[in-house]
């Protein structure tokens, strides 16, 4: 009789630990208490489609620049988690995870060739985006992510 009060006492005692587990968890995730779990995955569909849109749109108006006269790269900065290059006419290409001696390779030729932003082509996880000189220099950087910014 004993042995089976023990194993009891036991299981009761697994399933309120387990219970207060779940209650500490739930407390640590207001989200989850707040909204259902078949919201919250329709949120995260609806946010992941507007941020392949984005991304899209994103990537036309920078071809549209490039199908232009885009200016020639006057200064190269350090910017959050990659370079940016200020341009000529005022706008600025953000870039993203790009090698360091891809960022050596431009400081060396952007003063000698006036490089200009020439094409944009996308791999399958990063862009490979074509400046080419005034002379006929060309120089391939190949980044993650890429922005224009007015």
């Amino acid at each position: 009789m004993l042995v089976i009060l023990c194993i009891a006492m036991a299981i009761v005692g697994t399933a309120i630990a387990a219970r207060c587990r779940r209650k500490r968890r739930a407390a640590r995730e207001p989200l989850a208490r707040a909204i259902g779990v078949r919201e919250l995955a329709e949120l995260d569909a609806h946010l992941e489609a507007v941020a392949r849109d984005e991304v899209g749109r994103m990537e036309q108006e920078l071809a549209r620049y490039l199908a232009g006269r885009a200016g020639h790269v006057v200064v190269i900065s350090r910017a959050p988690n990659g370079i940016a290059l200020e341009l000529s006419d005022g706008r600025r290409l953000a870039l993203r995870g790009i090698s360091v001696r891809t960022l050596e390779l431009l400081h060396r030729a952007a003063p000698m060739h006036l490089l200009r932003p020439e094409r944009l082509d996308r791999d399958a996880f990063s862009y490979r985006l074509l400046l080419r000189g005034l002379s006929g220099a060309e120089v391939e950087i190949y980044a993650r992510n890429i922005a224009l910014a007015v």
